[in-house]
């Protein structure tokens, strides 16, 4: 589930949130990467608390990535020409970008509260350095 040779330049009114988001994604496979459930052949990644959810599967951002919040939704995933595109149920911008950070740090609170991690021997975070 790593992307570690990979960086991403996010661009929009989302770019700080979706770098943001990557970071959080980054730290939850390190520290928490048994959280999957198989869809197929896919590694679907669940995390959330209280109506904030986040879902990806092994290919991160080439697939297509949920952000759940109560009341609204987001879409995130690859355009045609590349780029993030991050779609939202609220009209509202500035209301979707409040939501979005209000869940990024919802759910890194919750997991960073939690009794236990992936035991540091574990492969699945090689090459991964754990976000400050």
């Amino acid at each position: 589930m790593t992307e570690s040779g990979k960086t991403r330049n996010f661009t929009g009114p989302y770019a700080d949130l979706l770098s943001e988001l990557a970071k959080l994604m980054d730290w939850l496979a390190i520290e928490h990467d048994l959280s999957f459930v198989k869809a197929g052949d896919d590694q679907v990644f669940a995390y959330g608390v209280n109506g904030y959810i986040l879902v990806f599967d092994q290919s991160r951002w080439e697939g297509l990535i949920e952000l759940l919040v109560p009341n609204s939704a987001f879409t995130i995933k690859p355009s045609a020409e590349g780029a993030i595109a991050v779609t939202s149920t609220n009209a509202d911008e500035k209301a979707s970008l409040k939501l979005f950070k209000e869940a990024l740090d919802r759910i890194r609170s919750y997991y960073e509260s939690r009794y236990w991690s992936t035991p540091k021997t574990s492969q699945a975070g090689a090459g991964i350095q754990r976000p400050a």
